[in-house]
């Protein structure tokens, strides 16, 4: 392997593209520090690094880490389909086998593949304070109670924040350990990874601050008055805002990048990592990686799956693609194309593998874009064709 220029790390020569896309954004300002990530076959052919917090001066290292949003659904995904594998979980039992609270308000009927699927109907969390659900009795009970929110035959919608609460409380009722230790114990510390839901504050100035634009400023999401689908979808945005307000205008002082914050347990957006250990961990469930393994073949063949029927995305009326937890190649986020899975996170973070190609895939940016609809991340655009031109 051969050091990268302008960037830390080991790179295979097959494949320096791949490093030399990942520095090309740097250099141009797309990234802060960031850290990049491939393994083939489970064996690393991409571990890169770079760039330097604007905010404190430190540079990205080995072993820094920021949040990563919504690539932490993907670890839920897993907990879960291991337990399912262990014979504690059945994925077409009610949800309410295992969390009896949930039948409240006409959902005995939701399944625990609906549930993992986004497909039972409770995108909003009906809290008063969104900062509430730091409090994991708070999250769960509240959406224990809710009723579905639209008519989840017809209608799919991304559970951006309730997924993790929903997924997480049969894993922690399943499992009898906290979703966070769950993870540590079952996915982190066999495979040695940086990587924590529930994150504990010994870890100073390895964590580097997301950087995001002052959503104070940015556009007035319309609310539809009727209920459905519509205003589900619109209020399950605009409820998260308030994490992303900064305090009298200071970038990094958002409550997402606060101690509070990322020690509580929010497995649909606060787990905090970098982009070798994503990779890792989805090379882990391709095949043994250190002899350890994630998930099974036929577990991971199923959950890279579509699950969604033929609903389709509200407003766009495309047909919705999703997997068992994971997102599958959409039109959205396509990743290396058909047979691939995992998550993104907002911003522009992405973890995924893909089946066939033996590839995994680990990225992890202070720096978050918002590129409009309809258009891909433009470091992405760079990353991921070279990866293509790689293999």
């Amino acid at each position: 392997m051969n050091e990268g220029v302008g960037v830390n790390g080991v790179v295979d020569p097959a494949w320096e593209g791949v490093r030399d896309a990942f520095a090309a954004n740097l250099a141009e300002g797309l990234d802060a520090g960031a850290s990049l990530a491939v393994t083939l076959d489970g064996r690393p052919v991409v571990d890169v690094w770079g760039g330097t917090d604007p905010i404190t001066g430190r540079a990205w290292e080995r072993d820094t880490v920021t949040i990563g949003f919504s690539v932490t659904k993907g670890v839920a995904a897993i907990a879960l389909l291991q337990l399912v594998e262990r014979g504690l979980v059945d994925l077409d039992a009610p949800v309410a086998r295992y969390w009896p609270e949930f039948a409240a308000a006409g959902k005995e009927r939701f399944t625990v593949r609906e549930l993992a699927s986004h497909r039972v109907g409770l995108p909003v969390i009906e809290v008063d304070d969104i900062l509430s659900v730091a409090d994991w009795d708070v999250a769960t009970s509240t959406l224990a109670a809710q009723a579905p929110q639209y008519e989840t035959t017809k209608h799919f919608a991304y559970h951006a924040l309730s997924f993790g609460f929903l997924v997480g409380e049969v894993v922690r009722r399943a499992s009898g350990l906290p979703f966070g230790e769950y993870v540590t114990r079952n996915i982190s510390e066999p495979l040695g990874l940086d990587l924590w839901v529930g994150t504990p504050s010994g870890l100073g100035e390895r964590y580097l601050p997301s950087l995001t634009d002052d959503v104070a400023l940015g556009p007035v999401v319309d609310v539809p008055d009727e209920p459905g689908i519509l205003r589900s979808t619109a209020l399950s945005g605009v409820q998260l805002m308030p994490l992303f307000h900064r305090v009298d205008g200071v970038i990094g002082t958002e409550p997402f990048n606060e101690q509070r914050f990322r020690e509580a347990t929010i497995p649909a957006g606060n787990g905090v990592t970098n982009g070798r250990s994503l990779a890792r961990m989805y090379a882990a469930c391709l095949g043994e990686v250190d002899g350890v393994r994630l998930l099974q073949p036929g577990t991971v063949a199923e959950a890279a799956t579509n699950q969604a029927g033929e609903v389709r995305k509200p407003g766009i009326g495309k047909p919705q693609l999703w997997g068992i937890g994971f997102e599958i190649s959409n039109y959205e986020n396509p990743m290396l194309g058909p047979g691939s899975f995992g998550h993104s996170g907002m911003g522009g973070r992405l973890g995924f593998a893909q089946l066939g190609s033996g590839v995994s895939f680990g990225y992890v940016s202070q720096r978050m874009a918002y590129p409009p609809p309809g258009t891909f991340d433009p470091r992405w655009e760079r990353i991921l064709p070279a990866v293509r031109a790689a293999l």
